[in-house]
């Protein structure tokens, strides 16, 4: 049977789970006394402790950590080689984040460090040591910090493939003796200096491709990182351009990127004043028509086919998501990669252009040049700020352009829901339809560009009505779908609308009806978790009378909860967790549930 919310969490598993039992007496009592021995030092008042002392337990508690840590790399090894992550959902990565209720990525982070630090075991049952046999000594003795380890690896990575082993294993051994006595500041030198002895041509990849011809370096290498969003809204990333992509945005920053243009603190700056008038386009802007003619962004977007691919899914959620292969466990940077990126000295050019540019161009021999100088005098953005307003006026036009295509049944564009309360006040945050937070004026901004859809929800954010009697949920149940569930409905997961399918809550094989009230989103990942066979995953919704009504609950296998309480995702609705309904003993919490 399936339960509703247990009532004594948040999600209906204990917010604090409970100690799990250790079913071996004696692993059980060498657990228990560690346990005991922490509680027992907790409990010292360290109050009368000498300064030597205190020093002293650091230094020892520092030792012991890190040792514990180094040998619970063999534990996951051995954990992961048995199949002893079976009972939690998804990747190997996804289910050490459910075990120790840690982000996917920290739990990659810990797999890939166990790969290299712990022992291995072969298939004929052999026990192998560590990648990095005389690193993961010295972790386990304590010696090395987590910084350590970093450039331990990091210098292995990059060492070149032609480096014998025994020359390898020598280097291992150098490096870690340095490392036990120095900090890592002191160590990061004396890494750097032997990676130059061993590999003096540097990081030169001689792969080559299918035709027998090196493959050049920089495009494969290149990328675009964008970190995830902080408190203020704002995002930090780095990116390496290819060539190509080098040339479009030298382009359109020598037009877009000028002094008093595309300016958004100053309503009278310079905006495309030389295209015509954006009725040609959908959603365009409507800016001042132009004294010559240029092709539209319809046009200019079906000139540069190759740009896009044109061969979008027009379907509901019968295609793929392969935006990011492997959700949180893709090959995505979780860190800069050193690169400045397209850097120039802020506003060494001042009002005027590069000489290359200077040809008998329409706009610079137009009429309006006191009021484009007044508008450049006013303009206080750097050089770098400017390139940023000119890439997202740019991002805006191809939007608007209608040339994408559509995604999962929508179009490509920025779908952007708030609450009639924070509109009407003015402040706060709108959510947008890839899950990232924009303020209330930001969202007013970017709705004098669009078409506007409105959906209507009652008090407690359930759709009023967009029914339709089909299988494939429509673009209108998409929208009110965006604007509920915010992104996956699965618990803990992150993954934003744009990553999801429209799931039925009741199969529509058994008799499922595709209404907004019976439907919810679930990413392609955790969508195939649900069924009726052994460890599938099972979902209903909430009643009225539950503290959150018209949610839905993800019911876990019994080898993962034998009560199967349902779950609650909060990840898109962090103000349910901050600000919680009054109403929590509610006889809904404990309503039992359909049978799997």
């Amino acid at each position: 049977m399936l339960s509703g919310d247990g009532g004594s969490g948040v999600d209906g598993i204990e917010t604090v789970p409970p100690a799990p039992e250790v079913s071996d007496p004696d692993l059980s009592v060498l657990v228990d006394r560690v346990e005991s021995a922490v509680a027992e030092l907790a409990g010292q008042g360290s109050v009368s402790w000498t300064n030597a002392d205190r020093r002293a337990v650091i230094q020892r508690m520092e030792t012991l950590t890190r040792s514990l840590t180094a040998y619970s790399y063999t534990w996951l090894n051995e954990l992961i080689a048995q199949h002893g992550l079976d009972v939690y959902p998804g990747s190997v990565p996804c289910s050490v984040a459910w075990m120790l209720r840690i982000t996917p990525r920290t739990a990659g982070a810990r797999v890939r460090l166990a790969a290299e630090l712990g022992d291995r075991t072969a298939l004929s049952g052999e026990v192998l040591p560590p990648l990095l046999p005389h690193t993961a000594a010295a972790v386990r003795a304590g010696l090395l910090d987590a910084k350590h380890v970093q450039m331990i690896r990091e210098f292995f990575r990059h060492l070149p493939s032609s480096v014998d082993p025994q020359t390898r294993d020598l280097a291992e051994q150098q490096l870690v003796g340095y490392a036990s006595t120095r900090r890592p500041d002191d160590f990061a030198p004396l890494v750097a200096h032997l990676d130059s002895i061993l590999n003096p041509d540097g990081d030169h990849d001689e792969d080559e491709d299918k035709n027998g011809k090196p493959r050049p370096r920089k495009r494969r290498d290149a990328f675009f990182y964008l970190g995830e969003q902080g408190a203020d809204g704002m995002s930090e990333g780095s990116f390496c351009v290819d060539p190509e992509l080098r040339a479009y945005l030298e382009a359109l920053f020598s037009k877009a990127a000028k002094p008093g243009v595309n300016n958004p603190a100053d309503p009278t700056s310079v905006v495309h004043d030389d295209e015509p008038d954006d009725e040609t386009s959908a959603g365009g802007s409507g800016s001042a028509t132009a004294p010559t003619p240029e092709p539209t962004a319809r046009d200019a977007g079906s000139s540069d086919a190759g740009l896009w691919d044109a061969t979008d899914c027009d379907g509901d959620d019968e295609c793929g998501e392969d935006d990011c292969g492997n959700g949180a466990d893709c090959g995505c940077r979780t860190e800069p990669d050193g690169t400045d990126g397209y850097d120039g000295s802020d506003d060494a050019e001042g009002a005027a252009e590069p000489s290359g540019h200077s040809g008998s161009n329409a706009d610079d021999d137009a009429p309006d040049t006191a009021p484009r100088a007044a508008a450049a005098a006013r303009d206080m953005r750097t050089q770098n700020e400017r390139r940023h307003d000119a890439l997202k006026m740019a991002l805006r036009h191809t939007l608007a352009s209608g040339t994408l295509g559509t995604h999962r049944g929508l179009p490509v564009t920025a779908i952007v829901t708030m609450t009639l309360k924070d509109l009407d006040a003015g402040c706060g945050y709108a959510m947008t339809a890839t899950g990232s937070r924009v303020s209330i004026r930001d969202a007013i901004r970017m709705a004098s560009h669009a078409h506007h859809y409105l959906t209507i929800f009652d008090d407690d954010g359930r759709a009023l009505y967009l029914g339709r009697s089909k299988r494939i949920a429509s673009a209108d149940q998409r929208i009110v779908l965006i604007a509920r569930d915010r992104g996956c409905s699965f618990p803990s997961c992150t993954r934003p609308a744009t990553w999801c399918q429209a799931h039925h809550v009741t199969d529509w094989t058994t008799g499922g009806l595709t209404d907004i009230d019976s439907l919810t989103f679930g990413c392609d990942m955790h969508h195939a978790l649900v069924g009726t066979g052994p460890g599938k995953w099972a979902t209903t919704k909430t009643t009225a009378a539950h503290r959150y009504p018209g949610r839905t609950l993800w019911h876990p296998p019994t080898g993962m909860d034998p009560k199967r309480r349902g779950l609650i995702n909060h990840a898109h609705h962090p103000e349910e967790v901050l600000y919680p309904p009054d109403h929590n003993d509610d006889a809904g919490d404990e309503e039992p549930r359909q049978p799997a």
